[in-house]
């Protein structure tokens, strides 16, 4: 995988345009990519917000 910039959930939350509890269930879900940072948080590959997808209804 290339390079990518990382994002903190509430930043892809933000850019995605939808409240950071959906992104914390997809990660959950595992329907997003996740990555463990140095601190030991996760975090998210920016170039997921290409393919990530709201679930209808939730």
């Amino acid at each position: 995988m290339n390079e990518s910039e990382i994002l903190l959930p509430a930043e892809f939350a933000q850019r995605a345009g939808v409240p950071t509890r959906v992104v914390i269930q997809a990660m959950y879900e595992k329907r997003i990519p996740r990555v463990k940072l140095p601190d030991g948080t996760l975090g998210i590959p920016a170039d997921a917000l290409e393919t990530f997808q709201v679930p209808a209804g939730g």
